[in-house]
């Protein structure tokens, strides 16, 4: 840069004559370092600077004495072809300019800042207009590992908006790169080789430290057809090859010459165009612009080679013609001395592949729905249009990996829900760990659930336990009985649920997990919430997806199908060959299933071990509900179920007895000598009907 740029062209000047005073009036009104002082013929005969008129001011001296007394004489000068580079270090903080020893301008240190700025911002430019135009694509990251840079190169290879992902995590856009590990090591990643949805990029990474750290991603489209070069030099045979290899071709295939006239085409080109090659030869690219595009030439050589460069990118583009879809790419060829010699066009007929891909690609969501369904279908009965409606509405679920919640009377199903979740989602193939929360003793649980350190309690093992969620890691836990859960387990597990961590009974140090949490329970949590017996915050954990399995007096058509899944079953256990008749099937239809499907299973079995004959043709009131009173023997209670249940289905018995012997819960109150509303209470959660 020269100082001719920046002087200042018109500098105030004074006479030699001229009192020291005037000279302080000019640094006072006007922005200057230092004023050139001439003689009566114009002739530069010294400076005044400001720094020595603030000393002379200092030491009081008088102002009416002449500058030619007090100014620089010989002072430094400078010609305007200086560059200023020249100037740095330099202690003056102005300098007149001279040419033929005649003053042309005055040079200061504010315009030596003025030209480096100006120098930096076009610096700036310049190299932001190099990183938009260069063809690799480029991604720069703080050291927060925040995208600072990415240009239209590498938004277009990896599909995104340059302002949607500005100051976002580089593992939100494109974590493959592994540029996380580039700058925590330090160690350059050089050419790997990456898969980002359908392409293949050549990526390199490194770290430049200094007073930022940057990481710097480059990234080559390693999925484009890559430009051929062929040598004229070639020998007949490799033509003649390449001709028969261009005649062959399924694709359609058209040559020109760098002003864009056709000089080759072969046969599929022309049956695409439904012309003859000799009417296509001889014609300009440009009259296919219904195929190419508007101004394809043009277009192309914006994106021709240089001499260096190892190829230009062509384009490409879908067409139609007619009812034909038409996938067309052009690409120049372009000489070692970087010209362009012509262009080759590949035309793709893809009507049919297109058809065939998007019926592929419907057909395979369809299998997939239709496989989940299948499998749950033969292994589950789901005849009902309620059940299959529930069924759906499981297989959709199960597609992701929210907290599910499964509500729903004993014996409805809950634990086949759970199980058609985890075996219908993203953790099939990893741990399925399932724990009744009401069958473990209180005291136990909690190292069940958690697991324990070495000699965290008295009995402890030395080597410590995997706690159930530990073993389900990666996998998925089904929690049963969920509102059995005592409240300082809940407190537990709500940090499971909120941060994937748990702390072993006696240990020191959370540990992280990744499990997918199952619950399921038969009472109202909403109930035990408001009672203070179960906690908010974990109930809302657990909601997140609630689904509720209907009892099976409401999926009526879902009962003969259990009851032939069933004997099916007991049948072979037993190597029997029992069936229901159809008075049998009547009276399961109109039985109102208190125990759901746990107690219709029941009542298959003992209707098959001790009905007389193949054919049931009907159901005893001992078969079809398992006992003559209620108070039967404990010999004959049948302990298939949990404790909990078998006292529900007891009591729910009784009340319904007193209901239909007595009529109102009033009289009922009297005859059991039970209050009123606790009888209601005890109604409404056992889903009995007044």
């Amino acid at each position: 840069m020269e100082i001719s740029q920046y002087m200042n062209r018109d500098p105030i000047t004074l006479n030699e004559k001229d009192p020291f005073g005037k000279a302080v009036d000019v640094f006072a009104s006007h922005k200057t370092n230092g004023i050139p002082i001439v003689d009566d013929k114009g002739v530069m005969t010294g400076v005044i600077s400001l720094a020595r008129a603030f000393r002379l001011l200092h030491e009081a001296i008088d102002q009416s004495v002449p500058l030619e007394k007090v100014m620089i004489k010989n002072p430094i000068v400078i010609e305007p072809e200086e560059d200023i580079d020249e100037l740095i270090g330099r202690p003056v903080s102005a300098l007149p300019v001279v040419k033929d020893e005649r003053l042309v301008g005055l040079y200061s240190m504010p315009d030596t800042i003025r030209a480096y700025y100006n120098s930096t911002k076009f610096l700036r430019l310049e190299l932001d207009a190099i990183i938009k135009g260069l063809y690799n694509g480029i991604v720069t990251i703080d050291a927060a590992e925040k995208i600072r840079v990415v240009n239209p190169a590498a938004a277009a290879a990896l599909s995104v908006d340059i302002d949607a992902v500005i100051g976002k995590n580089i593992n939100e856009v494109f974590p493959q790169a592994g540029m996380s590990e580039v700058m925590q090591s330090g160690q350059a990643a050089i050419n790997r080789k990456i898969r980002h949805g359908d392409k293949t990029f050549l990526v390199t990474c490194t770290k430049v430290e200094g007073e930022r750290e940057i990481g710097i991603a480059i990234i080559n489209d390693f999925t484009e057809l890559a430009v051929v070069y062929e040598e004229l030099s070639q020998t007949k045979e490799l033509m003649r090859e390449l001709e028969t290899i261009i005649e062959t071709s399924s694709d359609g295939i058209l040559v020109t010459d760098e002003r864009g006239n056709i000089v080759k085409v072969n046969t599929a080109l022309a049956d695409i165009f439904a012309e003859a090659t000799d009417a296509i030869i001889g014609k300009n690219i440009e009259a296919y612009k219904h195929i190419f595009g508007e101004d394809i030439l043009d277009r192309l050589r914006v994106r021709e080679g240089k001499p260096g460069d190892k190829g230009a990118k062509g384009l490409s583009r879908y067409a139609k013609l007619g009812e034909t879809r038409l996938m067309a790419a052009v690409n120049p060829i372009i000489a070692k001395d970087g010209t362009c010699s012509g262009f080759v066009a590949d035309i793709q007929d893809i009507t049919r592949a297109h058809e065939l891909e998007r019926q592929v690609n419907r057909l395979e969501i369809l299998y997939r729905q239709e496989v989940k369904k299948s499998v749950a279908s033969e292994k589950y009965v789901f005849t009902d249009p309620g059940s299959r409606r529930l069924l759906e509405t499981i297989l959709h679920i199960a597609r992701v990996d929210s907290t599910v919640l499964i509500t729903g009377e004993s014996g409805v199903g809950k634990e086949v829900v759970a199980e058609i979740l985890f075996s219908s989602g993203n953790r099939a193939d990893k741990a399925f760990v399932k724990i009744n929360c009401g069958a473990i003793p209180e005291a136990l649980l909690e190292s069940e659930l958690f697991g324990y350190e070495p000699g965290a309690f008295t009995g402890a093992g030395k080597k410590g336990k995997l706690g159930i969620l530990e073993i389900a890691n990666n996998g998925t836990i089904f929690l049963d009985e969920i509102g059995a859960l005592p409240i300082p387990l809940q407190v537990k597990l709500l940090r499971v649920l909120q941060s994937q961590e748990i702390m072993r009974v006696g240990g020191v140090a959370p540990r992280k997990i990744d499990v997918r949490v199952i619950a399921a329970t038969n009472e109202d949590l909403s109930e035990m919430v408001a009672a203070g017996h179960f906690r908010p915050d974990l109930y809302y954990r657990l909601n997140v997806v609630p689904i509720f399995v209907p009892p099976l007096r409401d999926r009526k058509e879902d009962i003969p199908a259990l009851v032939h899944h069933f004997l099916g079953k007991y049948n072979a256990k037993y190597k029997l060959s029992k069936s229901f008749g159809a008075s049998a099937i009547k009276q399961t239809l109109n039985h109102n299933w208190p125990g759901n499907v746990r107690e219709l299973e029941n009542m298959v079995e003992r209707a098959v071990v001790t009905s007389e004959g193949d054919t049931i043709e009907s159901l005893t009131d001992e078969t079809l509900r398992g006992s003559k009173s209620l108070r039967p023997r404990p010999e004959e209670i049948l302990f298939d179920r949990n404790y909990k249940d078998i006292v529900n289905d007891y009591e729910a018995a009784l009340l319904r007895k007193a209901l239909k012997q007595y009529g109102t819960t009033r009289k009922m109150s009297a005859a059991l000598g039970l209050n009123q509303s606790t009888i209601v209470k005890k109604m409404a959660r056992l889903r009995i009907a007044r």
